[in-house]
């Protein structure tokens, strides 16, 4: 995903230094271009970085969608908050900006600034095909934290539903830059039997939502609670194992304290038929999880579990 580009100055040297003299200006010498090499602070950003784990407590990681009190273009109701999780993998763009591709599929572009990273322009637009809605995001900002490793990130967004444009705030978002340790901490955080907590619908923690199409065309929504144990076990080369309620085994790769599906598409054959999963992005702590999963069902029905919450038994 790294975007590199390189430049080559060539003839006419004679030429062009005889013309910087003869105005005045000198040309730059070995130390100058190092320096001007150098001034490009960007590099400091690129990589392969997880959202820490969500804390509904202190908000670290919890974006808010509502309906503001003076908009006409949403259903007013009760705020929703959805846990932050998943990878952004930032890489240098042409004309010294930054490039931000999310697992979900979306990619945004920064400028970079001298101690942050900026939407440039704002008002970027994805359709996210893991939700099945799009979303505008008009401001985000990325710093980092004195040891390099870790990075502060606010954003504000309109998320486009079909009830309506409703506002998105992150306020606290927060991030570990993937390193060399990262397996290890995955192989403490992952393995083990967990169970789904209670579904509350007015939240939508573990509420699966499933839409089927009927032969008359129109679409049905079902919403069901998402139940029963997972059980992770660790693999090799920075996979782990979950095996689910329905006798099914998915293989993730992990980093740190994030864990996606790998390969992006799986298949699994049960009593009933033949499930697909095609997202699953799951961030530990070694006591909770949070999760987001989406795939279609043996119905043919296309899920999606956008809160999900399990504990360690």
């Amino acid at each position: 995903m790294l975007i590199r580009r390189f430049t080559a100055l060539a003839p006419l040297m004679a030429l062009g230094l005889a013309t910087w003299t003869a105005i005045g200006v000198a040309a730059p010498g070995p130390a100058q271009a190092q320096t001007q090499a150098q001034a490009w602070s960007g590099r400091e950003y690129l990589g392969t970085w997880n959202y820490d784990q969500p804390v509904r407590e202190s908000m670290r990681n919890i974006a808010v969608i509502s309906c503001p009190d003076t908009s006409t273009s949403c259903r007013p109701g009760p705020s929703i908050q959805v846990p932050q999780i998943g990878t952004i993998v930032f890489s240098k763009a042409a004309g010294g900006r930054i490039t931000g591709h999310t697992d979900q599929g979306c990619t945004w572009t920064f400028a970079v600034l001298p101690t942050s990273l900026e939407l440039d322009s704002p008002s970027q637009y994805c359709f996210n095909h893991v939700i099945g809605s799009a979303y505008t995001i008009t401001k985000w900002s990325v710093s980092l934290s004195g040891d390099r490793e870790r990075e502060r990130e606010s954003i504000v967004a309109v998320s486009h539903q079909p009830t309506g444009d409703y506002e998105f705030r992150l306020d606290q978002g927060s991030r570990t830059k993937v390193a060399g340790h990262a397996w290890a901490q995955a192989r403490k955080v992952f393995p083990g039997s967990w169970q789904y907590d209670a579904s509350d619908p007015r939240s939508r923690v573990n509420v699966l939502t499933t839409r089927y199409t009927d032969p008359d065309g129109q679409v049905r929504s079902v919403q069901t609670p998402q139940q029963g144990l997972v059980t992770f076990t660790s693999g090799r080369r920075s996979t782990v194992t979950a095996r689910t309620a329905d006798g099914c085994d998915w293989t993730l790769t992990a980093r740190g304290n994030t864990a996606e599906l790998d390969p992006a598409v799986q298949t699994c054959r049960t009593a009933r038929g033949t499930v697909q999963l095609t997202f699953w992005a799951i961030a530990s702590d070694g006591r909770r999880q949070a999760s987001v999963m989406a795939g279609a069902d043996e119905n043919g029905g296309d899920f999606l579990l956008s809160v999900g919450a399990l504990t360690k038994r």
